[in-house]
């Protein structure tokens, strides 16, 4: 299982939104960089939960770092345009010799995320539509041929994109999916019909296995392989030696991270080593290829210190 850690991008602007604490976010994917982690990762939200923007986030952290990988946990494409965003895409991959992993969400159905998609001249009912645009014309513009294509927003006339990707086939695109425990038959078959892997989040370890295997269906009614692929989850993480004190911060922080109560769900690493290390263990049984690790509190760079002491080298035995 592949274990990377989620930089804090929004916790430094709710600091200070003039002034945030950058050098916390560039210390932590130094740190996960040197220690062997397997990834970063960067949230995204621009005025509903604001935060650094993710992917020039992610471009000055392929200058910083060398070997982790770099993922968005996750981006909302709907809320940009899709050409240009495309061409940031592979830019950034190209920066970080092929780094990049796309975690991609359509956002919440909640009063602020519906808010948020007008403050940025989106519509918050098409989002669903809008991230397959983005993901099928990103393809096909990062296959470097001259592209012909109509939408609502844009007209493509034998354009093409420079730089490409890395790779020819670009970033893998790990699509949402079970989040809450929620096994809603589209998401799968979007997954099924754009994506090369699965992020999901608020889940138990049960529903994990439940993920895979409906994705697995979802795979085989579309005739493609029912192989190996990622299946990564966002979880939280709050190490200390009384698991009652930190399941009692672990809440006051997302309430005040989120605003509400929705996101508390789901098996999480809340307290000493021994009892992180079976929580994290149990994503491993249940499948889970990827974690990214969300750290609680406003002091990050230490709770990332104490797991790579006496966490991390448990998980990679």
């Amino acid at each position: 299982m592949r274990i990377g850690v989620l930089v804090p991008t929004r916790g430094v602007v709710m600091e200070s939104a003039r002034r945030p604490p950058v050098e916390e976010c560039w210390a932590m994917a130094r740190q996960a960089d040197a220690a062997g982690y397997d990834a970063i990762w960067v949230g995204d939200s621009i005025v509903a939960k604001p935060r650094l923007e993710p992917l020039t986030t992610l471009a000055y952290l392929a200058g910083i770092t060398t070997r982790v990988r770099l993922g968005t946990a996750v981006l909302l494409p709907a809320l940009r345009h899709p050409v240009v965003l495309a061409h940031q895409i592979a830019n950034v991959d190209q920066i970080s010799r092929g780094r990049v992993v796309l975690g991609l969400g359509v956002g919440w159905s909640l009063p602020s995320a519906e808010r948020e998609w007008a403050a940025c001249g989106a519509d918050h009912k098409r989002r669903v539509r809008r991230l397959e645009e983005h993901v099928e014309t990103w393809r096909a513009l990062w296959r470097g041929e001259p592209l012909t294509r109509m939408r609502d927003d844009f007209t493509l006339t034998e354009h093409t994109i420079g730089p490409l990707p890395w790779t020819d086939v670009g970033p893998p695109v790990l699509i949402t999916a079970g989040n809450r425990g929620e096994m809603l038959p589209a998401q799968f078959d979007r997954f099924a019909r754009l994506g090369d892997g699965i992020i999901t989040t608020y889940v138990d370890a049960e529903e994990c296995r439940l993920v895979r295997e409906r994705a697995e269906e979802a795979l085989a009614r579309r005739g493609r392989p029912r192989g190996p692929f990622p299946l990564c989850v966002y979880t939280t993480v709050r190490m200390d030696d009384d698991a009652r004190r930190a399941e009692r911060d672990t809440h006051a922080f997302l309430a005040a991270y989120y605003g509400g109560g929705v996101h508390q769900r789901g098996l999480m690493g809340l307290g000493p080593a021994p009892v992180v290390i079976a929580a994290l263990r149990r994503y491993a049984e249940a499948g889970v290829t990827d974690l990214c690790l969300r750290f609680i509190g406003d002091d990050q760079l230490p709770q990332l210190e104490r797991f790579t002491r006496e966490v991390l080298p448990a998980l990679r035995e």
